[in-house]
C-alpha cells in the first residue's frame, strides 16, 4: 500500500510540476504558447523517463556509455540554462528593452547568467560539501538570498511591472533547475 501511495504521489508531483513549468509558455504573449511548452517539456520528460527504463531493465551498464550520455546530457542542459535569458531579451516581449538590442546587451545578460548561476553552485557547494559547520552553511544561505535578488534588481531599471519581474523569476527558477541538473550531470560521483 505504501508503494502505491508513494507511486501516485510521484505522478501527481510530476504532473503539477510540468504544469508549472509549461506556464512559462505565458512570457511569450501568445496564449497557444502554453500548450506549445507544456508538450516539449512532456517530451522531454518521456524521453528521460524511458532512458531511466531502459537502463534499469538491463542487469549490467556500460560505464562509458552512460558516461557520455551524461555528459551529453550535462553539456545540453547548461547551454539551455545559459541561452535562455538571451532568448528572452532577444525574442519576447516579457522585458522592455527599448527598440534595439545592443550586443553589449547580450554580453551583460550572458554575464549576468553566469553570475547567477556561479553564486547559486558556490552556495549549494558551501551548504552541502563545507557545511559541517553553522560557519559555511549560513554563509550558502546568504549567498542563496543575494543571488535571489539579482533578477528583481536588474529587472526593475526595465520594467517594474510586477508580471514582469515574476516572469524572470520564473525564467530564473528554471535557470537553476537546469544548471543545477547540467552540473550534476557532468561532475563525476563518487
Amino acid at each position: 500500500m505504501k508503494e502505491k501511495m508513494f507511486n501516485i504521489r510521484q505522478i501527481v508531483l510530476t504532473i503539477i510540476f510540468l504544469a508549472a513549468l509549461s506556464l512559462m509558455g505565458m512570457i511569450t504573449g501568445e496564449k497557444y504558447m502554453v500548450a506549445v511548452y507544456g508538450a516539449a517539456f512532456i517530451i522531454i520528460s518521456g524521453i528521460i523517463f524511458l532512458f531511466v527504463k531502459r537502463g534499469q531493465r538491463h542487469s549490467e551498464v556500460s560505464p562509458q556509455r552512460s558516461r557520455i550520455t551524461r555528459i551529453v546530457a550535462g553539456i545540453v542542459l547548461c547551454i539551455l540554462a545559459l541561452i535562455t535569458p538571451l532568448l528572452l531579451v532577444l525574442k519576447s516581449n516579457v522585458i522592455n528593452v527599448g527598440d534595439e538590442v545592443t550586443p553589449v546587451m547580450i554580453v551583460i545578460t550572458l554575464a549576468v547568467t553566469i553570475l547567477f548561476i556561479g553564486l547559486f553552485a558556490l552556495a549549494v557547494y558551501l551548504i552541502n560539501n563545507r557545511g559541517e559547520g553553522f560557519a559555511m552553511r549560513a554563509l550558502g544561505y546568504l549567498i542563496i538570498i543575494v543571488a535571489s535578488l539579482i533578477p528583481g534588481i536588474l529587472m526593475s531599471r526595465f520594467d517594474k511591472n510586477t508580471s514582469t519581474i515574476g516572469s524572470i523569476y520564473y525564467v530564473a527558477l528554471a535557470v537553476l533547475i537546469m544548471s543545477y541538473n547540467g552540473i550534476n550531470l557532468l561532475t563525476p560521483k563518487e
